[in-house]
């Protein structure tokens, strides 16, 4: 699957004292997460905490089922497509730090897959005296041979860059590398990359990431590498990236002005062309020189108003001349919205939420029309697409539902998915049934939720402050479905409360 073209940055919300802008903030010193101050801090609200927790009696049963769900060795390995290899980072008990390793995607179908260490992020950081948290890598394709490989210290948000050899599985001496900062790092072709990093004073907007987008050629210094564009101070970011289809490649530069907005730019030759998408539209790839993009806000062209929310597909020159001819791959309704877009060398994924229900759909190109088929889903839980090959047609599915233990399905060749990977079964749901309802807010609008229940269980008050046989059954079954990660939250939801 083609990573994000717009740069993910996160940030964590939680109640604030709020302040006068000329007042100086009493906790900033909390900012420097490492500080002994800080952690000391931390330790000492743990220290108060704790003990209440623990003096709960159900306490230590939930903390060892948990624990044992989170190092269970049977834990549905996260697939990576890299070529014919399949990669994974993996953590667990012998393994804290994790190991980036590898398999071929017949052995990865096994019940046991013959696993290669590429890199072992423990054993790294004992050898170079540094708590090293692996932060990913981007490798060029279509060999995937050469990867950026970022290193953060204890899991900090700068990191170093080095470029590391998958088939040596050793870093490349003498090849690129970045000292530790908030850096954009992106192949451009083996020996040039497209880095944003700390060149000094200005060359940061206020947020903290790069403002300006560089080339730099393999042998030069980082100092001489060539200036492309140059955002504002008070933007998000810049940064430059190379999308790498069978079609060819495009190089792409993008400025994000917002969270949630940005600008994008093809480069043809040396020159810097406007792709005429809005600002606040999530752009999400090429596909055979169609532009993949959907709307957070309506968008009037040419007379015709496309919806917030859909997905469209754009002729690449038209867009670049300020013509776009676009189509419609999905279009939102009341109770069905946009959830993900992916792609393959030979179609485009879209999964949706129809009534907050998973559905996939496949879309082809084909003399500049497309054609549209449903794909197969295991039952009407929650999907997600992990990985998909940009040089072959192949991805898979990811599969959870309240009573069905996460799944994992392949596709090859426009095939139906076939399982090939599921999680135990870490609570019997034999007798239990999923009922959809819906609550009435204040304001009229119907919100859709689940309750997880008795087969023949009537909402009727009879049961109430039951949780025997089938009842604890289900009560054990929604805690246990979200310490598995489904991450949802099942309750009972009276009309007028939402």
């Amino acid at each position: 699957m083609r990573r994000p073209l717009l740069l993910m940055l996160t940030a964590t919300l939680a109640p604030c004292l709020c302040l006068a802008m000329d007042e100086p903030d009493p906790f900033a010193w909390l900012e420097d997460v490492e500080s002994p101050r800080a952690l000391a801090w931390a330790k000492e609200q743990n220290a108060r905490s704790l003990p209440e927790l623990e003096a709960r009696p159900e306490y230590r049963p939930i903390y060892e089922k948990t624990l044992a769900i989170l190092n269970s060795k049977d834990k549905i390995p996260t697939p990576s497509l890299l070529g014919t290899a399949v990669y994974n980072f993996w953590k667990d008990e012998q393994n804290p730090r994790g190991l980036w390793r590898r398999t071929t995607l017949e052995s990865y179908r096994t019940a046991a897959p013959a696993w290669e260490t590429v890199i072992d992020v423990d054993a790294l950081g004992k050898a170079e005296s540094m708590p090293w948290d692996f932060k990913g890598a981007d490798c060029l394709a279509p060999d995937y041979r050469k990867c950026l490989v970022s290193l953060s210290r204890g899991g900090a948000d700068a990191t170093v860059v080095r470029e590391f050899d998958t088939v040596t599985r050793a870093f490349v001496s003498g090849g690129f590398t970045l000292p530790e900062a908030k850096s954009s790092v992106a192949w451009r072709d083996p020996d040039t990359l497209w880095v944003g990093t700390d060149f000094g004073p200005g060359s940061l907007t206020t947020s903290g990431y790069p403002r300006v987008v560089k080339l730099w050629k393999r042998g030069t210094p980082l100092a001489e590498a060539t200036t492309v564009f140059e955002g504002q101070d008070k933007d998000v970011a810049s940064y430059g990236n190379t999308l790498r289809t069978p079609e060819g490649n495009y190089d792409l530069v993008i400025r994000v002005p917002a969270f949630y907005k940005q600008v994008s730019y093809l480069r043809l030759g040396d020159r810097l062309v406007h792709l005429d998408i809005p600002e606040d539209a999530d752009l999400s790839g090429i596909f055979k020189d169609q532009v993949l993009f959907s709307l957070r806000t309506d968008w009037t062209v040419r007379g015709t108003t496309y919806r917030s929310g859909a997905l469209l597909a754009g002729d690449l020159g038209g867009l670049l001349r300020g013509e776009p001819a676009l189509q419609t791959l999905f279009e939102p309704s009341e109770r069905v919205s946009l959830a993900g877009v992916g792609s393959t060398r030979d179609r485009v994924l879209v999964l949706t939420l129809d009534n907050v229900r998973s559905r996939l759909t496949s879309h082809s190109l084909a003399g500049g029309k497309w054609t549209r088929s449903e794909v197969p889903l295991p039952g009407q839980g929650a999907a997600s697409i992990p990985a998909a090959s940009d040089f072959a047609d192949v991805y898979f599915v990811s599969y959870t539902d309240f009573l069905t233990p996460s799944s994992l399905w392949l596709s090859s060749g426009g095939a139906a998915p076939e399982k090939v990977k599921t999680m135990p079964a870490f609570f019997d749901p034999t007798g239990m049934t999923v009922m959809q309802y819906e609550a009435t807010s204040k304001d009229g609008t119907k919100v859709p939720y689940f309750v997880v229940a008795p087969k023949g269980w009537k909402a009727n008050g009879a049961a109430r402050g039951e949780r025997s046989g089938p009842r604890r059954r289900a009560h054990r079954a929604a805690g246990a479905w979200r310490r598995a990660g489904a991450g949802a939250l099942v309750r009972e939801v009276r009309a007028g409360d939402v």
